[in-house]
């Protein structure tokens, strides 16, 4: 008699969909979670949403970013030879910045960093953070501002996060949506030809 009823509810149209939701978000977590253990970094995923660094990335590209402790681990220099770094904007950290690491300097045993964007004709200016020693010298950033490097790009995929950020506000809740979409596309992809095998 219990078996009938299991049978019955699993039967039931509603408790499989609900069942497909709680197991497609507890998947995004986990992936969301794991990537950003893998990464080290806050923001593993981030779409470009500026001109800035034209040619290299466009607006759309997704980049993958690896976290950074210090900024020892990054490599300077113009154009192609220096990384790619991400980085809380000193004036405003709520704000992520994507520009070419071309500088640093040591000072104090601190680590201050001089950026450009690849379409920039000069070397960005960073004004004075929320804090003293935010910045330093002729517009350098302090380390702590440093959310990872770039170590990869898929271009186009960055589109929609951007479209949902630009209706949510929530960067990091744009980005866990378009990875629950990727996973209902590839489950939907699955269940299609499971279906397709089993027709005669």
């Amino acid at each position: 008699m219990k078996q009938l009823k299991s049978s019955r509810l699993w039967k039931n149209s509603y408790v499989r969909a609900a069942i497909l939701v709680f197991v497609v978000l507890g998947s995004v977590i986990a992936f969301w979670f794991c990537l950003k253990v893998a990464s080290k970094s806050e923001y593993p995923l981030l779409p470009i949403d500026a001109e800035g660094m034209r040619p290299t990335l466009n607006t759309g590209d997704l980049v993958v970013v690896l976290g950074v402790s210090d900024a020892s681990e990054i490599k300077v220099g113009e154009k192609s030879e220096g990384d790619i770094i991400v980085f809380r904007r000193p004036s405003n950290p709520d704000e992520l910045i994507v520009q070419r690491a071309i500088n640093k300097t040591l000072v104090d045993d601190v680590w201050y960093v001089r950026t450009q964007g690849d379409n920039a004709s000069s070397p960005a200016w960073w004004s004075k953070g929320q804090n003293a020693g935010d910045t330093w010298g002729d517009g350098l950033f302090h380390e702590k501002f440093l959310v990872g490097k770039v170590v990869g790009k898929i271009p186009y995929l960055g589109y929609i996060p951007l479209y949902v950020n630009a209706f949510l506000q929530t960067p990091e809740v744009a980005m866990f949506l378009f990875i629950a979409l990727m996973f209902l596309v590839i489950l939907l992809n699955i269940h299609l030809r499971r279906r397709k095998k089993l027709k005669p």
